[in-house]
């Protein structure tokens, strides 16, 4: 009997963990001024993980010019997501990327780095502007922003090499396979 109140009470526990968490984020941009439709409000405190995350992007999307407040206060109020929050939200609203970023890396500096290659992975076209929003909003931390936007762009690009934007791809084929006539295969070499 012990046992299983042992385990209701945590169960119970974790699992208002998460909703007051929700709810943390309902409260945060609300006092961040930001309006919420209903539908939203039910989104946001009922979600969790991806879920959550996608729900700010919604928030983001149907409200773009608040951008930078939204996700200001979704990464205060949940920091370990802050990179999945900024690069879901550069997404939805890529015109703000540099502010999001700003925003993001001002609530959450000590993710700066991974908050700065989320947003240049999802909008590489504005990895410059994203990057000196970044170490504008967290100055100590500049290397390593711009070796995250660096890392982030040239992944996102596909590198100078191996098949990406102006890339080239070699394939080589050095197995044998056997023939329909029994007979042994060869070497391919497609260069």
């Amino acid at each position: 009997m012990r046992k299983t109140l042992t385990a209701l009470s945590i169960a119970l526990a974790l699992a208002s963990g998460q909703v007051m968490a929700d709810q943390n984020t309902v409260g945060a941009m609300r006092s961040a001024g930001i309006a919420l439709t209903p539908a939203q409000t039910q989104a946001l405190a009922t979600a969790e993980g991806e879920a959550l995350v996608a729900a700010i992007a919604a928030v983001v999307a149907a409200n773009p010019e608040a951008a930078a407040a939204i996700v200001a206060a979704a990464v205060a109020a949940n920091p370990a997501q802050a990179s999945a929050i900024t690069g879901a939200a550069v997404a939805a609203a890529p015109a703000q990327a540099a502010a999001i970023t700003s925003a993001a890396v001002a609530a959450a500096p000590a993710q700066a780095a991974a908050i700065t290659s989320a947003a240049v992975a999802a909008a590489p076209a504005q990895a410059a502007a994203i990057t000196s929003a970044a170490v504008a909003a967290a100055p100590a931390q500049a290397a390593a922003i711009s070796a995250a936007a660096a890392a982030a762009s040239t992944a996102s690009t596909g590198g100078a090499e191996g098949g990406g934007a102006g890339g080239t791809t070699t394939t080589t084929n050095t197995s044998s396979t056997p023939s329909g006539s029994g007979g042994g295969g060869g070497t391919a070499s497609a260069n």
